[in-house]
């Protein structure tokens, strides 16, 4: 008990010496000399990132967030109505909140079950035990997208408890362990498939705000479709030829008694969510792929990506199905809406385009540190270093956090050497989603490590194989595809 009692404490002093240390960092680095090209208000808004990711990083996403706004009204140089105008005033922060709330109705009305036990019930997978695990992990990399990692993950996990009871398989045998990391794997990383989920909105917005280029989601969408089935095809090849579980249990396994209450038959209110999330996709894609003449394609451009989702939204609140609206907007809002990450875009987006504009300097700092690095070198030498980066640091940190911060890097290097930066920027997007190595990589991830069917151990020695697998085919695809589409 007074172990327990001291590690308690040890922890609360902790969370305020960091806090104090981000303060410090936020209103402090602004006072010591600019050194040019930097400008003092340049020094503010490092201080005020710096700060911000500190504070992300050791202690929490909320308070942080909300002490950068407030920094940026005190020192850095914008007033409060610009401010709140260009933060959750911007499209891209109220177009995650309606995202959130779409996702929670997908949820609340069970189906993400349904998307993943229909993939794996198919009669095709019965009697290939190797087909069937790249299906199921198929159909995780589905969920991942379309709703978030770590139910994807839970989802994935209650399925595969159920595969191993009608088998008979048992903690520490070869093949749940492999796949309880596989299902993490699979739901991280195929939750870079969606463009307007939060890391990947997150961090194309913070470079959308500083560049003012769009990236086009369908062409994302295409790169990272394919980078989720390349990455999926070689996890399996691992497990086969590296891992080599036993798979002899899943000769016999009949996939129609996975469904035991009944998930794949739909109501019909789940059959007309389900019209709506498909609704959703394609009108998010339509203005990508239809002559930008045609009628729905003005429509869906007038009002834009986020005018879509609060359309859909809108109508779903509006219709009633049995006497109830068929999306309960104030049940959805609390059960769905992730206040920090709506505050860290807030902030976010401002701040990236504070840091851009050429009076902070920023951007020519930037410039003079990368390069001597990368000057002479290809563009494409540059964007696989800094998706390596992305790799890299996103096992320690904060994913959404890693990825904001590299974007005044990519903007800097591509806008001063004259290059396309939307292959650098969709490298780093994939690569912060390669994060399962320890627990501080992502929420999914310290699910993983918390799981007691699969140790740390075998974490460490699963992780670091499939990461680097995973970044060189995400290289290669990127690379490939992107010579073709930008």
């Amino acid at each position: 008990m007074t172990a327990n009692v001291q590690a308690k404490k040890s922890k609360n002093t902790m969370y305020y010496v960091h806090s104090i240390i981000s303060l410090i960092i936020m209103f402090g680095f602004g006072q010591l000399p600019a050194v040019e090209p930097l400008t003092p208000l340049g020094m503010n808004l490092i201080g005020i990132f710096l700060g911000v990711l500190y504070g992300w990083v050791f202690i929490d996403i909320v308070w942080p967030s909300m002490a950068g706004l407030l920094a940026l009204m005190l020192i850095g140089g914008m007033k409060p109505k610009a401010l709140l105008n260009g933060s959750f005033g911007d499209p891209i922060v109220v177009m995650m909140f309606f995202i959130f709330i779409f996702c929670a109705t997908i949820n609340y009305y069970g189906l993400s079950k349904f998307i993943s036990l229909w993939f794996i019930t198919r009669k095709f997978v019965n009697g290939k035990p190797w087909v069937f695990t790249f299906v199921f992990l198929a159909s995780i990399f589905v969920l991942g997208g379309l709703t978030s990692a770590s139910p994807a993950a839970i989802i994935g996990w209650s399925i595969l408890y159920g595969i191993c009871d009608l088998c008979g398989y048992k903690k520490g045998d070869g093949y749940p362990t492999m796949m309880v990391f596989g299902i993490v794997f699979a739901a991280q990383v195929g939750m870079s498939m969606i463009p307007f989920k939060q890391v990947p909105l997150t961090v194309m917005g913070a470079f959308e705000t500083m560049s003012g280029i769009n990236i086009e989601y369908g062409k994302y969408m295409l790169i990272s479709i394919i980078c989720c089935i390349v990455c999926s095809l070689l996890f399996i090849f691992i497990g086969k030829y590296v891992f080599k579980p036993d798979m002899s249990k899943l000769m016999t396994l009949d996939t129609s008694k996975l469904d035991q209450d009944g998930t794949l038959v739909l109501n019909k209110i789940q059959k007309i969510v389900l019209c709506f999330l498909f609704a959703l996709v394609i009108m998010l894609l339509i203005p990508s792929f239809l002559p930008k003449s045609f009628f729905l394609t003005k429509f869906l451009s007038a009002i834009g990506n986020t005018g879509i989702c609060i359309f859909l939204v809108t109508v779903m609140c509006c219709i009633k199905v049995d006497g109830k609206p068929l999306l309960p907007f104030k049940k959805m809002v609390d059960s769905g809406v992730t206040w920090g990450i709506i505050l860290l875009l807030a902030l976010v987006q401002p701040l990236s385009a504070a840091m851009s504009a050429e009076e902070s300097g920023i951007t020519a700092m930037l410039m003079a540190v990368l390069d001597p690095i990368f000057g002479g070198r290809s563009p494409i030498f540059f964007m696989i270093v800094i998706g390596l980066i992305a790799t890299v640091v996103t096992n320690f940190m904060n994913n959404g956090a890693i990825g904001v911060a590299l974007m005044p890097v990519v903007y800097s290097y591509c806008t001063g050497a004259g290059i396309d930066p939307q292959l650098s920027v969709i490298m780093v997007v994939m690569g912060v989603h390669l994060a399962f190595l320890t627990p501080a990589a992502s929420s999914s991830a310290a699910l993983l490590h918390g799981n007691e069917w699969c140790d740390t151990a075998a974490i460490w020695k699963t992780a670091p194989v499939i990461i680097l697998v995973s970044w060189l085919a995400i290289t290669l695809v990127t690379v490939a595809l992107g010579s073709f589409l930008f």
